[in-house]
């Protein structure tokens, strides 16, 4: 099925849309992580909001390429420069990203984390680094991403790195 077109914006702090995002599918992952921290408030975050054409997305998650009216939020994430790892200068971290669980599947989410890591890029980033649950590596390193060794939450998370350059 085909992704909608997407419409990202920049936010200085997390919208109370890309928390209602983070919440529904973290919560159908049974992520039971903190889900709200920091990085949420205004600072060195930058926050990515998807927007999809409202119609574009049916209640069922179907596509529908004839569409036009107002866009509503399907997806989000954040990234921000490194502090914990200064042997890696110009590592970004990219977090929390997330789709909407109806259209989970559909590229959305690889096409806003392209996003990012062009933004990353340009702002004179090196390298992306994402953390993430054990289930989900396979989709990062078909992406590009490298597991480290570095594992945390008794192994069922880790840490995942790409080059930019």
């Amino acid at each position: 099925m085909a992704a909608p077109d997407l419409d990202i914006r920049v936010y200085d702090r997390a919208p109370r849309a890309a928390r209602e995002i983070r919440l529904e599918a973290f919560t159908s992952l049974a992520d039971v992580r903190p889900e709200f921290d920091e990085w949420d408030e205004t600072g060195p975050a930058v926050h990515l909001l998807a927007f999809a054409r409202a119609d574009a997305v049916d209640a069922e998650g179907a596509v529908d390429a004839d569409g036009d009216a107002d866009a509503q939020p399907v997806a989000t994430c954040r990234f921000y420069a490194d502090c914990d790892h200064p042997d890696q200068t110009g590592r970004y971290v990219i977090a929390r990203l997330a789709v909407t669980p109806r259209l989970q599947g559909r590229g959305i989410g690889g096409r806003l984390l392209d996003d990012a890591e062009s933004r990353i890029r340009a702002a004179g980033g090196r390298l992306a680094a994402v953390h993430a649950d054990r289930g989900m590596f396979a989709y990062y390193e078909r992406r590009g991403y490298e597991r480290t060794a570095e594992m945390y939450d008794g192994g069922t998370h880790g840490w995942l790195v790409k080059p930019l350059v």
